[in-house]
């Protein structure tokens, strides 16, 4: 869905008549929609959007909601806030065309079934939105992106309305992301852990037009309805056809062997075997285990927590894996090597298992997809805690016939 920028000095100096107020097309002018396949890179893992016009005098422009700048100060920190801002480019069909074709995507073009004036009034709002003042915006991964932005402008440059009856199967925008990463399961793990309880709400096929294939396919079976001398409809798609079809290449199975699955799968049985051949928890060996299993648990609820309540994205608050990723898990992980810590950490322990009991009953009756990708490292870590808590129960407090009385 993002298009990285570094051509855009040369688009600038190739196209530098574009910075004109007004762009002068030809009476006979084509307004199309482009989808782009998604490619192998995360940041277009989800396809990409973009508005060509071109008129019989051969002029021929894509406008680009999806350009940004890597080189930005910041980047990376502005990016996990929510504080990345694209911005609107204008440059040839051909330069657009010649990235995908390097990055082996499938290029769609539906050519829409606008009048003169609606096309008029795109072109006037895609100026207005080139303007210099106007041409940068917040980028939105659901709400505000590539994909919706070229739908508003043309809804709104439409006289009547954009209407769908056709019925649509409904998902979650979980599944919906989820499907275009399934290549990259630990982008799709990191991607699943993130979001919250929002991202399993059922979406309708105008909210899932965030995503471009999904937009396409909307607009071709969209139709405008015109009030003006009564009610009448068109399709909104006058024709489709493709620009240009990818070469399919194998997939990678070496891929596989450090497949997130199968990882904690490693992990639990390592955990079985040291349990199994070294039952003394203060043994530097469990000592060493459970330090890196809390310090990876307690880092990745670090991360949560910043998501949660520091990043302006959508669908990242009220997420339920802070129950078994949690921030605290940094400070256990070294408190595990001092005795004088066995009473917090018994409590602890106590407070830690309830919120992975809680967090398993939940995730259960919502059918959260997170469960069964990390179901062998959660059950290893609840195991963890729990002959942890039976080592310091023993070590704390001695039987007696009225129960346990503390050392």
């Amino acid at each position: 869905m993002k298009q990285i920028a570094v051509f855009l000095l040369f688009l600038l100096m190739t196209a530098s008549h574009l910075y004109s107020e007004t762009i002068e097309y030809a009476d006979s002018t084509i307004v199309s929609l482009i989808t782009c396949e998604p490619g192998k890179a995360v940041y277009t893992k989800f396809g990409h959007t973009a508005i060509r016009i071109r008129d019989t005098k051969g002029l021929d422009l894509v406008y680009n909601y999806g350009v940004f700048d890597f080189k930005t100060e910041n980047f990376y920190l502005k990016f996990l806030r929510g504080h990345t801002d694209y911005m609107l480019a204008v440059y040839p069909t051909e330069l657009f065309m010649q990235d995908y074709r390097k990055r082996n995507s499938t290029v769609w073009e539906q050519v829409l079934n606008l009048t003169k004036a609606e096309k008029d009034k795109l072109i006037e709002l895609l100026r207005i939105n080139y303007l210099p003042e106007n041409r940068m915006y917040r980028y939105n991964f659901f709400n505000d992106n590539c994909s919706t932005r070229p739908y508003h402008i043309i809804s709104e440059a439409i006289t009547g309305a954009i209407i769908f009856d056709q019925q649509m199967k409904l998902e979650s925008a979980r599944t919906m992301v989820m499907n275009y990463l399934s290549d990259t399961p630990w982008v799709e793990l990191g991607v699943n852990l993130i979001f919250g309880l929002d991202a399993d709400k059922l979406l309708n096929e105008h909210q899932s037009i965030f995503l471009p294939e999904f937009l396409k396919n909307y607009v071709q079976q969209a139709k405008i309805l015109h009030i003006d001398n009564g009610f009448h409809e068109k399709p909104l798609v006058h024709h489709a056809e493709t620009l240009f079809m990818s070469k399919r290449e194998n997939p990678n199975h070496l891929a596989l062997l450090v497949h997130p699955f199968l990882i904690t799968i490693l992990w639990l049985i390592m955990g079985g075997l040291i349990m199994k051949y070294r039952r003394n928890m203060d043994s530097v060996t469990n000592r060493l285990f459970d330090f890196i299993l809390f310090m990876v648990t307690g880092i990745g609820g670090l991360v949560l927590f910043l998501f949660m309540f520091f990043s302006e994205h959508p669908l990242v608050d009220k997420n339920l894996n802070i129950l078994w990723l949690n921030p605290l898990n940094i400070i256990v992980a070294l408190l595990i090597w001092s005795k004088k810590s066995r009473n917090l950490l018994f409590y602890y322990n106590i407070v830690y298992m309830l919120m992975m009991i809680a967090y398993f009953i939940v995730t259960v009756a919502l059918t959260h997809t997170t469960l069964l990708i990390l179901l062998p490292m959660q059950a290893l870590l609840f195991l963890r805690v729990l002959l942890r808590e039976k080592h310091l129960l023993h070590a704390l407090y001695v039987p007696t016939n009225q129960g346990f009385r503390k050392k």
